[in-house]
């Protein structure tokens, strides 16, 4: 039968296959440094008040205690423990990305660090389930990117990364290749609407949505696909496949199936994954480099400051002009406020602060940018998930001062260095854990191949 060699057939099956010794060193290198991100921001996301909403509501919720909140120690029902900590990885905006896919940390490394505690997997286990959440996830995501026009009206990030959480569930509950089919076919059919035109991207529809990208339910719904499927409850075994596919489910209007399988086992994306110097928005990035370029060549008091431009593509335009955010949620999505963040002394690697929302200077220099649509930058975006900006800040006494970057600190082009990703970790995780506890995270993780019981690194 065609549908034998189907999208869905093909991915389910190179999933249940594929061993740890399978993975080239580099992609578990890769996976390692990708965990460790994931659960510094976890545990960071605890101290904003979004989080710590969630945390309580899920607490008074109770239950059987089955898996861990990595920020407080508690244990929740699994699928609960799950909804918290995807829910927390994502909060801070801090988390690693892909291009223009979104933030597939979020929906396959809680998840997985989740059902492999409940089920004592091992650290080997555990990398390769996140290796292949990485891969399932991103290349659905790829396959299934909508055109321009449709992209502006329609996007979902959780609904296409809710395959993550179900392969890496999967994964780790050993399922067979049918099983695996019918756990992505449960996982599709939990999949969150594509929703965030409707998070309050535009700033007439402000503040912006406190559910983010609805991770912590896309990562849940992944889990319980994968849990159902093991106790033999049926899901759809060709979803991902043809005119009717997830690509439609999911709100696209195109889908290139290629890309689903294209190199399987060859090549893993995983590799080209982006971590964030910032915590904020990925969109903002190149801004944030650009002004900061600027700063390190020339000393512009912010008095002296009478205008700011910034040029980029469609999103920033139109979705990051907010001058005068109204909480940390709507900063990490405001360009004037992370620029005058950078000019005032503040820049977003340090973190975003309530009290700098009402910072009078902070508020002046914001309230000089204005974002310009930059025809050329808009189009390597779409055409290659190229997150280009121009910065241009002009002063009073008629001097002009400009910076262009394209590929921002932290992806593949301008990577991170391991030092840079261990300082990001212990900023997020020491303030909550304590410097001994963070350590010890750190050492377990970089050895995380020797773990005999992923219940033990949680216990850290």
């Amino acid at each position: 039968m065609i549908r034998d060699h189907s999208p869905t057939t093909i991915l389910c099956e190179y999933v249940v296959r594929t061993r740890y010794e399978d993975i080239p060193k580099e992609a578990i290198a890769m996976a390692k440094a990708c965990i460790l991100d994931s659960i510094g921001c976890t545990v960071g996301g605890s101290n904003l008040e979004p989080g710590r909403i969630i945390i309580d509501f899920y607490r008074a919720m109770g239950g059987v205690p089955e898996a861990t909140v990595m920020a407080t120690g508690e244990k929740l029902p699994l699928v609960n423990a799950v909804y918290v900590n995807a829910f927390l990885a994502n909060v801070l905006d801090f988390d690693d990305t892909y291009g223009s896919v979104g933030h597939p940390g979020a929906t396959v490394i809680p998840p997985a660090l989740a059902v492999g505690e409940w089920r004592r997997a091992n650290g080997m286990e555990l990398l390769t389930s996140v290796v292949l959440g990485y891969e399932t996830s991103l290349r659905v995501g790829l396959a299934i990117q909508a055109t321009p026009e449709r992209y502006k009206q329609v996007l979902g990030l959780g609904t296409y990364q809710i395959i993550g959480a179900g392969t890496a569930a999967g994964k780790l509950l050993k399922l067979d290749r049918l099983q695996m089919r019918n756990a992505i076919g449960l996982a599709c059919a939990n999949a969150p609407v594509p929703y965030c035109r409707k998070l309050g991207l535009e700033v007439e529809e402000r503040p912006f949505a406190w559910s983010k990208n609805n991770y912590g339910w896309a990562s849940m719904g992944g889990v319980l696909g994968a849990l159902l499927t093991e106790k033999g409850f049926i899901g759809n075994r060709f979803v991902l496949d043809g005119e009717r596919g997830f690509w439609a489910m999911a709100g696209s209007d195109r889908c290139d199936f290629g890309k689903m399988t294209a190199g399987l086992g060859e090549i893993y994306l995983i590799l080209n994954n982006s971590f964030k110097p910032y915590s904020s928005c990925r969109w903002t990035h190149s801004t944030i480099d650009a002004c900061l370029k600027i700063l390190e060549k020339h000393a512009i008091p912010p008095s002296s400051i009478a205008s700011i431009t910034v040029k980029g593509m469609y999103e920033m335009a139109k979705s990051l002009a907010q001058n005068h955010p109204e909480n940390i949620i709507d900063a990490q999505f405001s360009i004037p406020h992370v620029v005058s963040l950078c000019i005032t002394g503040h820049p977003p690697s340090q973190g975003l602060v309530e009290a700098h929302l009402k910072d009078d200077i902070v508020r002046s220099v914001a309230g000089k940018v204005k974002i310009e649509l930059d025809p050329e930058i808009d189009r390597l975006y779409f055409e290659k998930g190229i997150m280009g900006s121009t910065v241009i800040i002009r002063t009073e006494n008629g001097g002009q001062f400009e910076e262009s970057v394209y590929s921002p600190k932290g992806s593949p082009q301008s990577p991170m260095s391991t030092e840079e990703q261990e300082k990001k970790f212990f900023s997020l995780t020491v303030p909550v854990w304590g410097k001994g506890k963070a350590e010890k995270m750190l050492e377990t993780v970089n050895d995380l191949e020797k773990v005999k019981d992923v219940g033990l690194l949680i216990a850290n």
